[in-house]
Formats: structure tokens, C-alpha cells, sequence
């Protein structure tokens, strides 16, 4: 599918069309810049019910839209400290897991620099969607086409608040 619709959205797309929504959201996780891929991590997790409540989580969910304002290197360790500290079970200390990975380095300042692989962030944001789907809050009802939406929405140049939204209405509507 990939040498016949070689454009990004298009592939998407075409992955979306043959209902392979899940094979979707693992290439678009890899598709997305960086700052793009951990803001994707943030907006789906801001759709959990109570998420101010989860100390730990909100926290998580914070350190990650920091990095994602900055994209500084102090950011990215301080993303990373807070994910340590959160429960990786859950979906948001994937994504504050994410902006560490963004980061320059994957050992502390004053070591000698470790460059992450480029791919680490869009493994870690994936976990935290994978997590999110089984998240008991969101009682099932989020799906990968779900994700496919806010991801498109940040491929075409927007912020994703808008798709993010729909997905709240479309899920506490019900």
C-alpha cells in the first residue's frame, strides 16, 4: 500500500479504508515530528474523565505539554523524571515518557550524550493509546480511528483541539 499512495495522508487513509486502523496509528505515530507525536500523546490523554484528579497523571500529561511548548532539553529531563515517578500502567506516563525520548539525550547532563532513536517517542505515544483504549474511565469507547483523527489533524498543519473536541463530544455524549 505504501509504494502505491506514498504521501503520508493518503497512506493513512488507505490504511483507514481497508479498516487497518491499528496498522494506521503505528505508522502515523512514526510519521509525526517529534513535538507533533508527544502533542498527539497529550490531547488523548486530556480526554480522561477525572485526569485532575490523577496527581501523578496530570503531572505526566503537564511535563509532556511543557516539552511540547519548549522543546527544551531541561524539558525533556524534567519530562522524564515526572514519568518515573508516574504509573506506567496508565497511558500518561507514556506520553511524559515520550517527551524524554524526544529529548537529546537519553542519560543525564554531564554524562556523555546518548542520542535516542528516532523512533522512540512514537513507540512510547502508541503504549499510551494502546492504554488508553483499555483505560476503565473511558469504558471502551475509544477506538484507533479515534487517534487517526487527531493525528491527521496535526499532519494537515492544525493543533488537533478542534478534532480533540469531536472526540470528547462524540465520547460523553453517549
Amino acid at each position: 500500500m505504501l509504494a502505491s499512495h506514498p504521501h503520508p495522508i493518503r497512506y493513512l487513509e488507505t490504511l483507514r479504508a481497508a479498516q487497518l486502523d491499528e496498522d494506521a496509528v503505528r505508522a502515523l505515530v512514526l510519521m509525526l515530528p517529534h513535538r507533533e507525536v508527544v502533542w498527539l500523546g497529550c490531547l488523548a490523554s486530556q480526554i480522561l474523565p477525572g485526569l485532575d484528579q490523577r496527581k501523578a497523571d496530570a503531572a505526566a500529561v503537564e511535563a509532556a505539554e511543557k516539552w511540547v511548548r519548549s522543546a527544551s532539553h531541561d524539558d525533556a529531563e524534567s519530562a522524564g523524571e515526572v514519568a518515573a515517578r508516574a504509573n506506567n500502567d496508565f497511558a500518561p506516563a507514556w506520553v511524559a515518557t515520550a517527551a524524554s525520548w524526544a529529548g537529546p539525550s537519553l542519560v543525564a547532563r554531564g554524562m556523555p550524550p546518548v542520542a535516542p532513536p528516532p523512533h522512540l517517542p512514537g513507540l512510547a505515544v502508541r503504549t499510551a493509546l494502546i492504554l488508553l483504549m483499555s483505560e476503565p474511565a473511558l469504558q471502551g469507547r475509544v477506538r484507533f480511528a479515534d487517534w487517526l483523527d487527531l493525528g491527521v489533524a496535526l499532519m494537515q498543519g492544525g493543533n488537533g483541539i478542534a478534532a480533540q473536541t469531536e472526540l470528547r463530544r462524540r465520547l460523553f455524549e453517549a
